[in-house]
């Protein structure tokens, strides 16, 4: 009777036999999940180290008559917001959010009418969320809009909120807006994709 052993092919199989069962899907995936995400940390982390400028068009939502435009300047850590609006509900608090999601494959974007599940003619803040998100920032001090405008400018530490980055996969939306007489401040009436304007380092 041969010896396996003694045959370089026999071994060779079974040595490579042995890896693989070794080496289950079970204990690689773990790995590899991790790796990936460290790997998209690292992106968003990089993003830190650059000075970029972003734009914003705000466009309409629920036919609020809204309009107007942002400016984010990320400089290291600190981001820079200014958003000019017209059109808003005088006189009425309007909260202002960058929205998107945590999980980055995930582009963030202005929800469609079709969005309108209830069928009510109006796209409300949960009916909105799949498509923009969670808030991942609050602009705040919200304003008033005494005029119906708004002129917001902020700066804000980002460092602990990685999950803003890549900003280019957020929404700003503004809220607020008076619907068969009663006052609803949650209410999305205008949004705009975030868009880059420059990378420099």
């Amino acid at each position: 009777m041969k010896n396996l052993f003694l045959q370089p092919s026999a071994f060779l199989a079974v040595s490579t036999l042995f890896v693989f069962s070794a080496c289950s899907d079970e204990e690689v995936a773990p790995d590899a999940t991790m790796a990936a995400k460290q790997v998209q940390e690292s992106h968003r982390l990089n993003s830190l180290n650059q000075n970029k400028t972003y734009t914003v068009d705000i466009m309409p939502l629920n036919n609020s008559g809204v309009s107007g435009t942002a400016t984010l300047m990320l400089e290291g850590d600190m981001l820079t917001v200014h958003v000019q609006a017209t059109g808003l509900e005088p006189d009425a608090l309007h909260p202002q959010h960058i929205h998107g999601f945590k999980d980055k494959n995930k582009n963030a974007v202005c929800p469609p009418m079709s969005a309108d599940t209830d069928r009510d003619g109006l796209v409300e803040l949960a009916e909105g969320l799949p498509y923009y998100g969670d808030v991942l920032l609050s602009l705040t001090p919200f304003s008033t809009a005494p005029d119906g405008t708004i002129d917001y400018k902020m700066t804000f530490d980002i460092t602990k909120n990685i999950d803003l980055l890549p900003l280019q996969n957020d929404v700003i939306v503004l809220h607020g807006m008076t619907v068969n007489g009663t006052y609803e401040a949650t209410l999305p009436i205008a949004c705009g994709q975030i868009r880059t304007m420059n990378n420099g380092k």
